[in-house]
């Protein structure tokens, strides 16, 4: 093969590169194009559905006040039944339930036989977005709600639910539809996109073809013309090759053949020095992972690791365990004595990951240690190592923790929240989240102010704390493990010890995600009641 012929392949070769990325780009860009189409008439029919949905709602609300005006409520009224039990559009439906101005309600007309007469709060863990919003229908207000309803076979699909008082009743006219029903037109829309980008990207590539052909063809008008010098370039490449990064090449041509032996030149030059810093950053590199190793090893060593950690003490059972997503992980659990009958109990989550993360964690964990330990009680704890993470702050850095004191005589929690997740009490067969009063995160903001609630703690009672690496795991397709499922699993193993609650909730992660990554920490501190402490 003739340099000439080297010439041509090369210049082709780098054609039909060039050529490609700029058909990729453009494929990339009309694709993009389509799904910013689709994205916004999808933004377009929810809210038509959320109008329309609110709009028949309202009427049915209307029709019922109007018919009780003249007829006496009566749950066996068929002309009632028929005015409040509408099918919408194909899947929707609507119902009513009562309840207004109490905690709870049953549902009067459904188009389920089975679920009428049944409580509302039934829901609450199956659907606890839709009763969240029941919550407010029941409060008097009007409510409009996505959720996520579970089909027989375990998949999940998005339902859109409006729900209307009757004025002058204690009822809730509610609907509700699949909001898939409403995307029908947005397939079609897809499909007309799907062929007009089709159509596009044949042009594009076409065009993309015509263009290579003729790069190739002026390709072969510049080999012709450089091609004498080449061997001299060929051959000091080689010489770079074989690693002589020493040699320089002279070519006094003044066209481009000398500019790049000019630029051979240089290459040889940074080649040298790529090399040298090259060496330079892998031994950086084994240094950064040690000094890894050794944060992760003593950030290990400062949790707590040793089960039981008070050994002869049976008033209480106590274990924790942390799974870092990095190296250096964020979260943190500890636990303490704020006075010999009093036990405190702290788990939080800081702002980020890696070394950073783990700095602020150990100083969150130190103040908290220490201003809990002065005994003046989780809220005035909060407010103090608030007011030291504050202080230099930079960075921005927070963290969000829950506090609590566990006193051993007479079994009362009293807790305070910055802005974590709620922990879980179980009680028997029954769990619910302590959230009755939450705070700022720590961090931010330095005169953030903390309450905190009381709790008596019975023997065989059970207190979860947890971080969102917890409820936000995920498996492959962006499903969340969630809040609903954690109270359910805690639920179902109340007998169980804080270690086999902590790894089986553990392993239900695992199970759940199906080995798809997390790149969050997974922390939970589990704390279980055997019975309170005799006076001495």
């Amino acid at each position: 093969m003739t340099i000439r012929t080297k010439l041509i392949v090369v210049y082709g070769a780098l054609a039909v590169f060039f050529s490609t990325v700029f058909s990729l780009i453009g494929v990339v860009l009309i694709t993009e194009n389509a799904t910013d189409n689709a994205e916004k008439m999808k933004a377009t029919i929810r809210q038509g559905l959320e109008i329309f949905l609110w709009e028949k709602a309202s009427a049915l609300a209307g029709q019922i006040e109007i018919y009780l005006q003249t007829h006496r409520f009566n749950p066996h009224d068929p002309m009632l039944r028929r005015i409040a039990m509408q099918r919408i559009q194909r899947t929707g439906y609507s119902g009513l339930h009562d309840g207004v101005g109490r905690q709870d309600g049953r549902y009067v007309f459904h188009p389920n036989p089975e679920i009428e007469g049944k409580r509302l709060s039934e829901f609450r863990f199956k659907l606890p977005a839709l009763w969240e919003a029941i919550q407010k229908n029941l409060a008097g207000q009007a409510v409009s709600k996505y959720y996520l309803w579970q089909e027989k076979d375990g998949s999940f699909r998005e339902k859109f639910f409006v729900g209307i008082p009757v004025s002058g009743t204690d009822c809730v006219l509610f609907a509700t539809v699949y909001v898939e029903e409403f995307y029908e037109p947005l397939y079609a829309a897809q499909e007309t996109f799907r062929r007009e980008k089709d159509t596009a990207i044949r042009i594009f590539l076409f065009s993309s073809f015509l263009a290579t052909v003729v790069l190739i063809l002026v390709s072969v008008l510049i080999a012709r013309s450089v091609s004498r010098p080449i061997h001299q370039v060929a051959v000091h490449a080689h010489r770079i090759g074989i690693g002589d990064l020493a040699a320089r090449l002279h070519i006094p041509t003044g066209d481009e053949m000398e500019y790049l032996a000019e630029v051979l030149n240089k290459m040889s030059g940074d080649l040298h020095s790529y090399i040298t810093n090259l060496t330079e950053t892998t031994a950086a590199k084994e240094r950064m992972e040690k000094e890894l190793q050794l944060a992760r090893d003593i950030q290990q060593s400062i949790v707590p690791h040793i089960f039981p950690p008070f050994p002869g003490i049976g008033e209480f059972d106590i274990y924790g365990t942390m799974t870092p997503a990095k190296e250096v992980a964020g979260d943190f659990f500890d636990f303490f004595w704020v006075s010999p009958d009093r036990l405190g109990l702290v788990i939080g989550d800081v702002s980020g990951k890696g070394v950073p993360a783990a700095l602020f964690m150990f100083m969150s964990r130190a103040l908290i240690r220490v201003y809990g330990q002065e005994g003046e009680g989780p809220a005035r704890t909060l407010f103090k190592t608030n007011q030291m993470l504050t202080m230099d702050n930079d960075a921005s850095m927070f963290v969000s923790v829950v506090y609590a004191e566990y006193d051993l005589r007479t079994g009362e929690l009293v807790v305070a929240n910055g802005g974590h997740n709620p922990p879980l009490l179980c009680t028997g067969e029954f769990s619910r989240f302590l959230d009755d009063v939450a705070g700022p995160i720590l961090g931010p903001f330095p005169e953030s102010e903390y309450g905190q609630w009381r709790l008596t703690m019975t023997p065989g009672q059970a207190l979860v704390f947890y971080t969102d690496g917890v409820t936000e795991a995920q498996t492959e397709e962006g499903i969340l493990y969630g809040d609903g499922r954690l109270a359910q699993w805690i639920a179902r193993q109340h007998n169980l010890s804080p270690e086999a609650i902590c790894h089986g909730i553990l392993e239900d992660i695992r199970a759940f995600s199906q080995g798809a990554p997390q790149f969050d920490d997974i922390t939970i501190l589990a704390f279980r009641v055997n019975r309170l402490r005799r006076p001495r």
